[in-house]
């Protein structure tokens, strides 16, 4: 073997033994998730709720629910309008292959864990020895704020957004390098990519990094008139806006329709202020690190003592060996230097004025989000530690040392409990996670803003609901309004899902029909196939339409507005430039985004028919008392239990709060299973109904062992009375409605 292929062999190996000591890094930082129960977080039941309703969606074939039926009560929460939705479809990709739910969220802050470690090596390797990638990896994976966003905070989106500033930065970098434009073709395209990526996942990471990156490129690149830079600029600025346009369906409507709801706005100035704390407060005493409650300094998530103590030492080393650092590197220490500088003068309480005067930072929320930005930084500072060290063995030894400890920094002071259902101690169970529990966990959210205040609690709420916000899922008693009854002669439920509705409905004279969903621009309402113009109706704000006399079909579905409208024409422009350049520079993207696009429509479409959640209700004619139409039902078994859904529709306004039963009677006439309770899960009281409205109410029995006759009703209480059926045409003696037959499976 000649002596260059033996050198290139030991490089390749030195490579190989670099990489994998980053990918164990990932899964050292990654154990607690696949080896323990999952963690009681701040965020983590939000992100698991909102993946259950995507899922929810998904299976009734909406591929882009911008609303979330079930939240709020059952009302609707516009989440995925404004809050970035790709996180939850890489955990719905695992939720999908069968790993539930908390496997799904398990698997998406794993695979952020390996991408934002793989990234950050591939990159600094472009930079500095490949020992010193090592480092910058592992100090990225294990820096506290990182592990925080996981097992503190339980941020998926921001957890996941940790990929991308590295990945841009390796990508940018060699384009910089990439001086023959055909030389790397998929560059272009895979930055493009990437910056929409980075968009959908956390758009507020998004935003906060921008500026970073754009000096990083302008230091990298040079000057714009320099010949050899020209390219690099456009394919890179023309990369950065194809993907700001691929993400436009999401970014377009959220600002222009932000301003229905309070996201983005919840956090005052004062109290942004009040996080602003002074420069000792931000470094943690304790050389494994210590999070919150215990760590001893105000600030809620501090550097931690390793990296405030590697970060300077390894500038200082970078320092010294300036003048043998190719150009790259140094301008990237420069870069990682200065933004380091900037972003921790901006923690301070000296920065409040810019705070004041810049109401684009007011978006951050909270100033420790700037903590992502001081990661990255630190972690390319402190790979200077080991810069000087010439790839062998030993340095190979040092990497690995260092690596451990600061992986042994970073963790070692976590302590975990297992994430639980408020109200529950024990731990979180995929059975948890339904529509029983969702509206559990809507309950204590809604009872903690009432009792503790946090106004984003329910940021997504619509402003013209929040009059109500604090009691809204809390009535009290008497009539919620004055609202005139509406005549219906008939009316039968055609089909139902979480965001669809079809009503086959008769009036005697024009009425309002409304459904049990919080009013949002986007729906739409048709009554047979002419579009109505929805509003909001009643104390709540309900979507709602007015409807002539006669007999119609009425059809909800989740529809456009103009800013959504523009949005998806802005992506489409951009995909189509991505596939164009693709095309031509003959790289194989467009074949990886059909094969993508089929994998997703493949699970999409599986999962839709195992587990549908579009279906046609048994047909019910039954008025019962005066109160409402009961117009269908469906049962289903869920677990351990046989979810019984009856669809109402309200006839009038009562001051009465009745209870709605549901028997299942085995064939002897004894009584197998039972619910009693109010409506949507003691929820939705008869007395906040308004006429015309329409609701999915549900309602959890044992399931029964052998095959049962199912019935519903209702009765006043306390003074327990059912009220009279007409069933059919047909008044029924016991004053029960009959559903139908339901046998186990």
């Amino acid at each position: 073997m000649s002596s260059s292929s033996l050198r290139g062999s030991v490089r390749g190996c030195w490579a190989r033994i670099s990489l994998a000591l980053v990918v164990l890094a990932a899964l050292v930082a990654a154990a607690p998730l696949l080896l323990g129960p999952l963690p009681a977080t701040d965020d983590g039941l939000h992100h698991l709720f909102r993946l259950f309703e995507l899922d929810r969606a998904l299976r009734a074939g909406h591929l882009y629910p911008r609303l979330f039926a079930g939240m709020g009560f059952g009302y609707g929460y516009p989440v995925l309008n404004f809050y970035s939705p790709l996180g939850y479809y890489v955990a719905w990709i695992g939720t999908a292959l069968g790993t539930g739910y908390i496997g799904g969220i398990r698997l998406a802050h794993v695979l952020g864990l390996l991408t934002a470690a793989a990234a950050t090596y591939a990159w600094v390797a472009l930079l500095l020895p490949r020992p010193a990638a090592v480092v910058a990896a592992v100090a990225y994976t294990a820096f506290p704020y990182h592990l925080a966003d996981i097992y503190v905070r339980g941020a998926l989106a921001e957890s996941l957004a940790f990929a991308f500033p590295p990945l841009l930065l390796w990508v940018g970098t060699l384009m910089r390098g990439d001086e023959q434009r055909a030389a790397r073709p998929w560059l272009t395209p895979f930055f493009a990519l990437g910056t929409a990526a980075f968009i959908l996942t956390h758009n507020l990471t998004a935003l906060m990094f921008a500026l970073p990156l754009a000096l990083y490129f302008v230091l990298l690149y040079g000057s714009p008139r320099s010949a050899a830079a020209r390219w690099p600029y456009a394919r890179l600025i023309g990369a950065g806006t194809l993907g700001i346009g691929l993400a436009a369906f999401f970014w377009v409507p959220a600002i222009l329709e932000v301003r229905y709801v309070l996201a983005g706005q919840v956090t005052g100035l004062d109290e942004l202020l009040l996080q602003l704390q002074p420069l000792r407060e931000w470094f943690s005493p304790f050389l494994i690190h210590r999070y919150r409650p215990h760590q001893l300094v105000a600030a809620q998530h501090p550097l931690g003592l390793a990296q405030t103590v590697l970060a300077p030492i390894g500038a200082a080393a970078l320092a010294l060996q300036w003048r043998q650092l190719p150009p790259p590197a140094r301008r990237a220490g420069a870069f990682a230097a200065t933004v380091s500088l900037g972003t921790v003068a901006l923690l301070l309480p000296a920065s409040a004025p810019l705070w004041e005067k810049l109401p684009l930072l007011h978006y951050l929320q909270f100033p420790w989000r700037l903590q992502a930005v001081l990661t990255l930084c630190s972690a390319l500072l402190a790979a200077g530690v080991v810069a000087w060290v010439r790839p062998g063995p030993f340095a190979a030894l040092a990497a690995g040392a260092l690596g451990a400890a600061l992986m042994i920094a970073g963790m070692g002071g976590l302590r975990l409990e297992s994430a639980h259902l408020p109200g529950y101690d024990r731990p979180l169970a995929e059975a948890d996670i339904g529509p029983q529990g969702l509206v559990e966990y809507d309950y204590q959210t809604a009872l903690w803003l009432r009792e503790h205040g946090g106004e984003w609690l329910l940021e997504y709420m619509p402003v013209w609901a929040l009059p109500r916000r604090a009691d809204f899922f809390l009535p009290e008693d008497g009539v919620e309004a004055t609202l005139p009854p509406v005549e219906v002669t008939a009316a039968q439920l055609r089909s139902a899902d979480p965001l669809s509705l079809d009503l086959a409905i008769s009036l005697a004279s024009p009425g309002t029909i409304s459904f049990h969903r919080f009013f949002f621009p986007g729906w739409r309402i048709t009554a047979d196939g002419r579009p109505l113009e929805p509003r909001p109706y009643g104390p709540l704000g309900l979507l709602a339409a007015d409807l002539p006399a006669g007999e119609h079909l009425v059809q909800l579905r989740p529809g456009a507005t103009p800013p959504r409208t523009l949005g998806a024409a802005l992506s489409a422009l951009a995909l189509l430039a991505i596939v164009i350049w693709s095309w031509r520079s003959r790289t194989r993207l467009p074949l990886a985004l059909l094969a993508g696009a089929a994998l997703f429509a493949a699970l999409v479409a599986f999962r839709s028919h195992r587990y549908p959640t579009a279906h046609v209700p048994v047909p019910i004619q039954a008025q019962v008392g005066e109160a409402a139409l009961l117009l269908g039902f469906h049962a289903d078994r869920q677990g351990d239990w046989l979810e019984v859904t009856l669809y109402w529709l309200a006839l009038d306004a009562h001051q009465d709060d009745y209870r709605v039963f549901v028997h299942a009677v085995d064939p002897e006439g004894s009584l197998a299973a039972q619910h009693d309770g109010r409506p949507g899960q003691e929820f939705s009281p008869t007395r906040r109904w308004v006429p015309g409205e329409v609701l999915a109410d549900q309602h959890l029995l044992p399931v029964p062992s052998g095959p049962v006759t199912l019935y519903a009703g209702m009765y006043t209480w306390p003074e327990v009375s059912n009220l009279p059926v007409l069933q059919d045409g047909a008044e029924v003696p016991d004053r029960r409605v009959l559903l139908g037959e339901w046998g186990p499976r």
